[in-house]
């Protein structure tokens, strides 16, 4: 079982291990995820030039970018009737490649308008967090209230619209802090918010205590739900039911798994029941049957061992420069902190947390998985490579045990 899910929206990694870590310092974390309404059709031409230009386009790419967007029109129709041809001043064109570029570009001074909060941009999903002690909840208020006053002027200027009905709240933290916390509630254009106790962002459903829960039974029940299709007509595609399952399910399950991987060993085993389901589909075992044998003909790695082999291939990446800077810049040779060189000394430093929840952290998780890898595995060259000899050992680990 091999699935090509490695594209993901890293920087949920990076706000989850931020409130992770917030968390572990006995703090607690708001978050804002701000939705705009009809954000691509919104983008005015004459600013996005201006910004094409702050940006350092060339002079030639930037007389490209003023053709494709220049001179559009627009028609109506209603049944036969055809509206006359208007100009388009605003826009650009959905589903292209270009689209996300220049939304992105268009956006880009939005992570410099607030003062007290961090933000997180990925093409038109935008939040905003900011992390404080329970005792200064009134501050933290009071604090996000003038950050989001100073986006709301932001998309003003820009001719951007927030929609406060679709805009969310959630503020995290353990069970114990959000019992004492007051009453966290926020205003955008007039609407109040609410804390929420699960959010969707980039499709990994997270809820207050970050547990995971939730999105785990979203996931295996649509997971379900799609084998069960896949399944009456399997007699159909014998040769490509892997590939259709892959493609449809597998993809799915495993969807962004290093932000959630951190979840608990029942979660694990509820979505270990898709892939029996898959393995019996597959190969047309019986329900009660025992599945182990199963998955070593099929040579399937269970869920547990490939969630590891997902978190260590994006070690690698991160070892080899290959993923955001802002995950690489977080690991720290031993070395380079002790500055005296050993045979330890390029083993990574382990960060130091006091809870088990600081420990769920992607920096914490990474840091032992490297460092417990075997040392040939680690020297490979390239990912193609690394992700061969890996599920190689793995697999092997698996077929003997």
């Amino acid at each position: 079982m091999e699935t090509n899910n490695f594209i993901q929206p890293k920087h949920l990694l990076h706000t989850t291990d931020a409130v992770l870590e917030a968390i572990d310092k006995k703090k607690t974390t708001a978050v804002v995820l701000l939705d705009m309404s009809k954000a691509f059709d919104s983008i005015h031409h004459n600013i996005l030039f201006d910004k094409l230009r702050d940006v350092g386009v060339s002079t030639l790419a930037f007389r490209w970018f003023h053709s494709y967007l220049s001179n559009r029109n627009q028609r109506v129709r209603i049944n036969s009737t055809l509206s006359e041809a208007l100009p388009l001043v605003s826009g650009i064109p959905q589903g292209s490649i270009m689209g996300p570029l220049l939304f992105t570009i268009y956006v880009n001074d939005l992570s410099n308008v607030p003062r007290n909060c961090s933000t997180e941009c990925y093409v038109d999903d935008t939040k905003i967090y900011m992390s404080f002690n329970v005792k200064d909840c009134d501050d933290a208020v009071a604090a996000v209230n003038e950050d989001l006053h100073n986006i709301r002027n932001w998309c003003f200027q820009n001719g951007l619209l927030l929609n406060p009905e679709k805009t969310k709240l959630i503020v995290y933290g353990s069970r114990q802090m959000l019992e004492k916390l007051p009453e966290f509630h926020i205003s955008l254009l007039g609407k109040e918010l609410v804390p929420a106790d699960f959010v969707k962002d980039l499709g990994v459903t997270f809820d207050k205590y970050l547990t995971f829960n939730e999105h785990t039974i979203n996931t295996v029940s649509s997971c379900i739900s799609t084998l069960a299709q896949i399944s009456r007509v399997k007699h159909i595609f014998k040769n490509e039911l892997i590939t259709i399952i892959n493609a449809l399910v597998f993809s799915k399950l495993y969807y962004c798994s290093s932000v959630w991987s951190n979840m608990t060993m029942s979660n694990v085993n509820k979505l270990q029941k898709v892939q029996n389901f898959a393995a019996r589909i597959v190969s047309n075992t019986r329900k009660y049957d025992h599945i182990t044998p199963v998955l070593k003909k099929l040579k399937w790695l269970p869920v547990k061992n490939y969630l590891y082999y997902r978190d260590a291939t994006l070690a690698f990446k991160c070892m080899t420069g290959l993923a955001p800077n802002y995950l690489c810049n977080k690991f720290i040779c031993r070395g380079d902190v002790s500055k005296i060189n050993t045979r330890n000394s390029q083993l990574l430093n382990i960060p130091l947390f006091k809870t088990t929840t600081g420990q769920r952290s992607f920096l914490y998780r990474v840091v032992n998985i490297w460092n417990n890898l075997p040392t040939d595995i680690k020297l490979c060259k390239n990912v193609a490579g690394f992700k061969i000899k890996l599920r190689k050992y793995l697999l092997n680990e698996f077929l003997i045990s």
